[in-house]
């Protein structure tokens, strides 16, 4: 795990306490052949479309039916992306301290969000399981945070905790991000994103 391309490899355990410092955090990770092998040659009945909130524990059911409504198979993959989603959605959590969670997972065949852009959400975490992942640009005090150059791009299964605009203060600015362009390319994704639900008073 490191955050920001500079830094050493932080433990799991300082997570939290070095996104209070950084803009992105990176949790390098190489799926599993036999997971990046089944999450290719998978076929689905319709996209995956889930966007859900509430508690931890309402959640793995909400994913599991949404996975199951597109057709995702064999079982044994439902399951795994199931289990990774839980176990991100922990980390997410712990790292920011946040309550209930909203999740999204979906399969993406178009540029989606092609512009680069801010969320307007605390902290965002993100990870691509198929396709290529989220681009985003180290933001600079001195640079345009909208310039071109230099685009990074996260590895699949890699995963980012991105800071949003709502954590975000002079010293310490929101990441500048946005979906790869695939439009045309016969290319899909299959992405999640975990960020904290508005509490039902805002």
């Amino acid at each position: 795990m490191r955050c920001d391309e500079a830094a050493a490899p932080p433990s799991r355990r300082s997570f939290r306490q070095l996104m209070q410092s950084r803009s992105i955090c990176l949790l390098p990770r190489e799926l599993e052949p036999r997971i990046a092998e089944a999450l290719d040659r998978m076929t689905l009945a319709r996209p995956v479309r889930l966007r859900v909130a509430g508690a931890e524990e309402t959640l793995p059911h909400a994913i599991a039916e949404a996975l199951a409504d597109a057709g995702v198979a064999p079982d044994w993959l439902a399951e795994w992306l199931v289990n990774d989603a839980m176990r991100l959605a922990r980390l997410y959590r712990e790292a920011t301290r946040a309550g209930e969670l909203r999740v999204r997972l979906e399969t993406i065949e178009d540029d989606a969000c092609r512009l680069f852009h801010v969320d307007f959400v605390r902290f965002r975490l993100v990870t691509t399981y198929r396709g290529p992942g989220t681009q985003w640009i180290a933001p600079s005090p001195q640079a345009d945070p909208l310039a071109e150059e230099p685009i990074r791009r996260l590895e699949r299964g890699w995963v980012a905790l991105m800071r949003g605009e709502k954590a975000a203060s002079a010293e310490l600015p929101a990441l500048p991000h946005r979906s790869p362009p695939i439009a045309g390319t016969g290319v899909d994704r299959l992405f999640l994103a975990i960020d904290e639900a508005p509490s039902k008073s805002s």
